[in-house]
């Protein structure tokens, strides 16, 4: 009769696949696996089975899902739907072509964008409205009668909404005023500000809701001069009172505490490879590229200052979690929990950034995998533990796995340990 040695496992400390961790045993008693397949190592050493899951709501096609404190949204093709109480109910179409598409949510609104629109919805009366208001056409002018000191004089238009907030303004119209006189503008349409120039000036103040104007009062200046509505954008990321989002190669910021005036010529930073990534902290924002990633450190974009940190983002792995210990270089005790701290997939690993822009490997030291080139992945507590959760694509198609090693990879496609 075959004769069985007795293995005492007294807990385990997780799993590692890396090479060189053949052996089952970190120490006498405490196990730490090759692989371990559907189960958790809970903080007191014990393999506990997971829960699976439970599909709640049917939605073909269903894209970019996210939640917020108001609402829990996804998209199916171009139409926004709200996920509520074990159904999707469709909001409306944002406009564009089906896109992976960024939520990020600013007091009691949701702002919207992807590579072809841009919207917001509002949770509260579950109703889309356009993100920012249009740049008029540029203004018609001919001379008239009034009291305008001879001299050239330039002339643009703003649009105005129900809660008062300016347009962009328009291309700047011109006119040579020969002796006194004033200004015709035979093109303003209703909810339009008319602003003009002193004289061979270049400031521009407000005229006010007319289509005349016989005098400049120096009074008011434009506030609008050369501000675009959003781009459409990937990464939304709300910091420091303004929007962050990214266009190729290129991160662009709103104006302090105007979300939706651009100044896409001057508000930008550029970088060498396209953004697949933007994270903000209480000192700055990390900015992820396809090759490497970098941090804006600083609140005011002028006064910035750029560090390489690490090596390159997978798209929408971005989480940003609660409870994480002391990671270092901060003046804070090593017992203190940090709040709102971003987790990503770099192509290292999954990294955490801290406030000074270091980034911290999670997962260097356990585990191995090909981190792919786009994800997704969220924070949760469950059962008194928090975890971050990703999944990702690694391959040539959407069905290769997120795995470099080969026999991981039989187990989780088979089950079993070859």
């Amino acid at each position: 009769m075959a004769q069985f040695d007795t293995i005492k496992l007294s807990s385990f400390t997780g799993m590692s696949n890396l090479e060189g961790a053949a052996d089952l045993f970190v120490k006498k008693g405490v196990a730490c696996p090759r692989i371990i397949l559907n189960a958790n190592v809970t903080k007191t050493g014990r393999v506990v089975k997971r829960d699976g899951y439970t599909r709640r709501i049917t939605l073909a096609g269903a894209h970019s899902i996210w939640g917020g404190t108001t609402c829990l949204l996804a998209m199916s093709g171009t139409t926004l739907y709200r996920c509520d109480s074990g159904e999707a109910v469709a909001i409306g179409s944002i406009g564009g072509v089906t896109d992976r598409t960024w939520f990020e949510e600013v007091g009691n609104l949701v702002y919207i964008s992807n590579h072809s629109t841009n919207k917001v919805f509002n949770p509260a009366t579950n109703s889309l409205s356009v993100w920012g208001l249009a740049v008029p056409n540029g203004p018609v002018l001919t001379a008239t009668t009034g009291g305008l000191e001879a001299g050239i004089y330039h002339v643009c238009l703003t649009t105005y909404d129900s809660t008062n907030n300016l347009s962009g303004s328009s291309p700047i119209s011109s006119i040579t005023i020969s002796s006194t006189g004033g200004i015709t503008v035979g093109n303003r349409a209703a909810n339009t500000i008319v602003w003009c120039t002193d004289p061979n000036g270049d400031v521009f103040y407000r005229i006010g809701d007319t289509g005349i104007i016989t005098k400049v009062p120096t009074v008011e200046p434009l506030p609008t001069m050369f501000v675009s509505q959003p781009p459409f954008m990937e990464n939304i990321t709300h910091a420091f009172g303004r929007m962050w989002g990214s266009r190729g190669n290129i991160l662009y910021y709103s104006e302090s505490f105007h979300l939706d005036w651009f100044r896409l010529a001057t508000n930008r930073f550029e970088f060498a490879t396209n953004i697949t990534m933007v994270a903000r902290m209480r000192t700055g924002i990390f900015v992820g590229c396809e090759d490497r990633t970098y941090c804006l450190l600083g609140t005011d974009p002028k006064e910035m200052s750029q560090l390489d940190v690490g090596s390159g983002a997978v798209p929408g792995t971005l989480a940003y979690c609660n409870n994480i210990i002391e990671l270092g270089d901060t003046i804070s005790p090593p017992e203190k929990k940090h709040e709102s701290v971003p987790v990503w997939v770099s192509q290292e690993g999954i990294v955490a950034g801290n406030p000074v822009g270091r980034l911290f490997n999670l997962s260097q030291g356990k585990v191995r995998f090909a981190p792919g080139t786009n994800g997704a992945a969220l924070y949760r507590q469950r059962d008194g533990d928090f975890q971050y959760l990703t999944s990702f694509h690694s391959g040539p198609d959407t069905l290769s796995m997120g795995i470099s090693d080969e026999a991981t990879i039989e187990v989780m496609r088979n089950g079993v340990v070859i």
